[in-house]
């Protein structure tokens, strides 16, 4: 997982790579790449730590992974192996009983804790979930998992979490909730579910709400989110999504703001989501039929600047290249007024 750096708010970034992080442990592929900086010294590590986290596994079958964490002293540049805030080994057959897709949150009660999503359970009734484990050490070790999205239908697979505090003290995760057997590319809507503390995420079974506008388009697949103390009271929350859709989940109709479109909401997550122009133009966006390549405009991260008086937001996203890959580009755009 290569590390670049921007030093102009994301203006321009380093033309190579200023560290890369790899499995040291067992020299596996390594992908689902997290980051995180510290904000407060945590066990024996200061603040401005940095973090990284991936899934690394036996690429042959699948059947040991490891979710490893790395952190930096060194603003990036140089990387050591810290823990594995899950694992898993010699289990048969494992693909399609995975752990993915780590992200790193400081919750109310200033703990670590490193959310994924996690396949394992699906012996229990449960296609897939979201869970997360708790460090008070800075990582060097983690505590049992804990479910925050979790429905024991044999069919729901809740997934790519995102975790932020909002202005009020609760905290609020963006996650995409796909169907065990169904098309993908009709399924997987976005929703924003909120949590008083960063821990109790219950009823767990709760999906909480679809990022949506007044009018029903959602967003559909691979959402991340951020938050910004610009835009009224509540601060702005603004939102990243695969593909704008309408229409009922499993006969979706793709709309044409896909990959043109970011959405914001100012009332802390409550109410209609309203359309931003994005930073980039994704087109075309991912798909997940034989012939689409799934990376454009997967997992498009996002950072929002904190000034109020040229606030902005910036936005990494991959796009397609001829050859079928992807290449990670990026832009920022001026956030709006509240609506």
């Amino acid at each position: 997982m290569p590390i670049y750096r921007s030093t102009d708010s994301g203006k321009t970034w380093s033309a190579q790579p200023i560290g890369v992080v790899r499995d040291t442990v067992h020299g596996w592929d390594i992908e689902a790449p997290a980051l995180f900086e510290l904000p407060a010294a945590q066990g024996d590590l200061p603040a401005g730590t940095l973090f990284a986290a991936g899934t690394a596994w036996m690429r042959k079958d699948f059947r040991q992974q490891s979710m490893e964490v790395f952190v930096s002293r060194d603003g990036g540049a140089n990387w050591t192996y810290r823990s594995s805030c899950a694992t898993e080994a010699l289990q048969v057959n494992n693909e399609g009983h995975g752990i993915w897709e780590p992200f790193f949150a400081i919750t109310a009660d200033g703990s670590l804790n490193c959310f994924f999503s996690d396949e394992r359970p699906s012996a229990d009734g449960f296609a897939q979930v979201i869970a997360h484990v708790r460090s008070t050490d800075g990582g060097a070790t983690w505590g049992p998992e804990i479910f925050d999205v979790a429905i024991r239908d044999g069919l729901a697979r809740p997934g790519m979490p995102t975790v932020i505090r909002l202005r009020d003290g609760r905290y609020a995760m963006s996650f995409e909730n796909c169907q065990a057997g169904a098309d993908a590319n009709h399924v997987c809507t976005v929703y924003l579910k909120t949590s008083p503390d960063g821990q109790d995420w219950t009823p767990l079974s709760a999906l909480g709400a679809p990022i949506a506008t007044a009018d029903g388009k959602r967003f559909l697949h691979t959402p991340t989110i951020a938050w910004t103390p610009y835009g009224g009271s509540n601060g702005m929350l603004i939102a990243s999504g695969q593909r704008v859709v309408s229409g009922p989940e499993g006969h979706v109709t793709i709309e044409p703001e896909s990959g043109r479109v970011l959405m914001i909401n100012t009332e802390l997550g409550a109410g209609p989501w309203h359309p931003i122009e994005a930073p980039m133009l994704i087109d075309p966006t991912g798909g997940y039929g034989p012939s689409e390549t799934g990376c454009p405009g997967y997992s498009s991260p996002l950072l929002a600047s904190n000034e109020s008086k040229d606030p902005t937001v910036l936005m990494l996203a991959g796009t397609a290249t001829t050859n079928g890959k992807c290449d990670i580009r990026y832009g920022l755009a001026k956030l709006p007024r509240a609506h």
